[in-house]
C-alpha cells in the first residue's frame, strides 16, 4: 500500500472519544423508511461497540441522492459494480444501496471489530446475505492482497471526517482503496470544527473533491453545514509510480 503520510502513522484504535457524539441512543431495533425504497431498513441500533452504533444525518444525505439519482438512471445505478462502505457502523448507507441496487456486483460493509456483530444482525434483519457482506477494516493498517474490499468501483464514506486522530489513516484507506484507475469515492461530510480543513489540505494533494451539484437536496443540507463530494484519486507522477512499484514488489 502506497503511503500518503511521510512519517509511518500508528493503526487507528477506537471511536468511541469523539468530542461530539450529539444525542446517545438506547439500544433498540426499528426501521427507517426513505421515500424511493419500496420496503423500510429494518435497523438495530447499538452504541454500547461505539458511536457508528447509531444514525447520523449524512447517512439520509447520501442515500436521499443515491435514490434521486437511480431515478435518473432509470434504475441502473451501481449496475455490475463493487461497492465498498468503509466507517460503516450500523450499515445503514451500505444496506440501503444494496435494496436500491439489486443489480450491483457486491456490497462488502466494513468497520472495526466492535461493529461487527450489529452489522452483521443488520445484514440479517433485511435479509441480505446473499448480497451483502461485513468485514473488518482498520483505517491505517495494511490491506491484504486477497481482501475483498480491494478493486472496488465504488466507496461509500458517510460522516467519517470527525477525529483528528484519524485523518491521515483515513487516507492511507482510501488510498489503497482506489486502487482502480476508474474507482469513485462518494463522501458526506458535516463540518464541525476548523480542525476539519487540516483533513481537507492533505487529502487534495492526492485526491480531487467535487461538489455534486446536481443534487436537488444541496441548498438544503448545505444550511445544516453538510456536503456531498464525489471525490477521485489524483494521477500518479512518474516518479510516484517508480516508488508505488518498489513497494508493491517489497511487499
Amino acid at each position: 500500500m502506497s503511503s500518503i503520510a511521510e512519517q509511518p502513522v500508528p493503526a487507528f484504535g477506537t471511536f468511541d472519544y469523539v468530542t461530539e457524539r450529539e444525542q446517545e441512543v438506547k439500544a433498540h431495533t426499528g426501521s427507517i423508511a426513505f421515500d424511493g425504497l419500496s420496503d423500510p431498513i429494518l435497523l438495530a441500533q447499538d452504541m454500547s461497540g461505539g458511536c457508528g452504533g447509531k444514525i447520523w444525518k449524512c447517512a439520509n444525505v447520501m442515500i436521499d441522492y443515491f435514490i434521486w439519482k437511480n431515478n435518473q438512471l432509470r434504475g441502473k445505478l451501481f449496475e455490475d459494480q463493487k461497492i465498498v462502505e468503509i466507517g460503516s457502523g450500523t450499515g445503514l448507507v451500505g444496506l440501503a444501496v444494496a435494496k436500491l441496487c439489486p443489480a450491483i456486483k457486491q456490497m462488502v460493509i466494513t468497520d472495526q471489530i466492535p461493529m461487527m456483530g450489529l452489522m452483521q444482525e443488520n445484514i440479517k434483519l433485511n435479509h441480505l446475505e446473499q448480497s451483502v457482506k461485513a468485514d473488518v477494516l482498520n483505517w491505517g493498517e495494511a490491506i491484504p492482497a486477497m481482501s475483498q474490499v480491494l478493486d472496488a468501483d465504488v466507496i461509500l464514506a458517510s460522516d467519517c471526517i470527525y477525529l483528528e486522530v484519524a485523518f491521515i489513516p483515513l487516507l492511507e484507506t482510501f488510498f489503497a482503496l482506489t486502487n482502480k484507475p476508474t474507482s469513485v469515492i462518494y463522501l458526506t461530510y458535516r463540518k464541525r470544527r476548523n480542525a476539519d480543513k487540516l483533513f481537507f489540505q492533505a487529502a487534495k494533494k492526492k485526491f480531487t473533491f467535487k461538489d455534486i451539484t446536481e443534487d436537488p437536496m444541496m441548498k438544503v443540507y448545505m444550511r445544516d453545514k453538510m456536503h456531498l463530494f464525489r471525490v477521485t484519486r489524483k494521477p500518479l507522477n512518474q516518479q510516484q509510480l517508480q516508488a508505488f512499484h518498489k513497494q508493491e514488489a517489497s511487499e
